[in-house]
C-alpha cells in the first residue's frame, strides 16, 4: 500500500484549548488511516477530531459514519467529554489523532506534489482545455470527515475526493 497524503494539523492541547476558548463545543471522532501513513511504528491507531459550532452538522458527521466501530459524538457541555478530549489531545502512546484543520502551507504542497496527478485527473474527468501554461491549484476541505478536493477554472468547478486524486 503507498503512503497517503496527510494534509492534516495534530490534534494538540492548544488547538483544543483555543476552540473550546471560541465556544467549539461539538467534535466527533473518526478513524482516520492517513494519519497512520508513512509511520514507521508504534502507531496502532489514528483518528480525526472533526469540530463544530452547530450540533446538528456533529450529528449529522456522526451518523454518516455508521460504520466506523471507533466513531465517537463529543460534547463540549460534558466534563467527561471534555476531559477525554483533553486525553486525545496530549498524542498517547500507540495513537495518532488529528485534527481537520489543515497545516500552513499544506495546500501548496498538495498542488506541487499532485500537479501531474491533477492533469491527469482533470485530463480523464473534464473537457478543460489545460494545454499551455496554465495551472489548476486544488483547494483541499473536509466533509464529513472525508478529505476533498475543489478545483476551478474558467467558471467551472468540480468537487472530488481526494483519495481519487491521488490514485489518478
Amino acid at each position: 500500500m503507498k503512503p497517503l497524503f496527510n494534509p492534516c494539523y495534530p490534534f494538540s492541547s492548544e488547538l483544543l484549548e483555543a476552540m473550546l476558548a471560541r465556544g467549539v463545543l461539538h467534535f466527533v471522532r473518526s478513524t482516520y488511516p492517513r494519519g497512520a501513513a508513512g509511520d514507521a511504528g508504534g502507531c496502532t491507531r489514528s483518528f480525526l477530531i472533526s469540530h463544530y459550532h452547530q450540533q446538528a452538522d456533529a450529528e449529522r458527521h456522526f451518523h454518516a459514519i455508521r460504520g466506523d466501530r471507533y466513531r465517537f459524538l463529543y460534547d463540549g457541555r460534558l466534563a467527561a467529554h471534555v476531559d477525554r478530549l483533553r486525553a486525545a489531545s496530549t498524542a498517547p502512546a500507540g495513537y495518532r489523532v488529528y485534527s481537520r484543520v489543515l497545516a500552513p502551507g499544506i495546500e501548496r504542497k498538495a498542488g506541487a506534489l499532485f500537479r501531474e496527478h491533477t492533469r491527469r485527473y482533470l485530463f480523464r474527468h473534464t473537457h478543460w482545455d489545460l494545454r499551455g501554461r496554465i495551472v489548476v491549484e486544488p483547494e483541499l476541505y473536509f466533509q464529513l470527515g472525508e478529505l476533498y478536493v475543489r478545483m476551478a477554472h474558467r467558471g467551472d468547478e468540480i468537487k472530488v475526493k481526494f483519495e481519487e486524486l491521488e490514485n489518478s
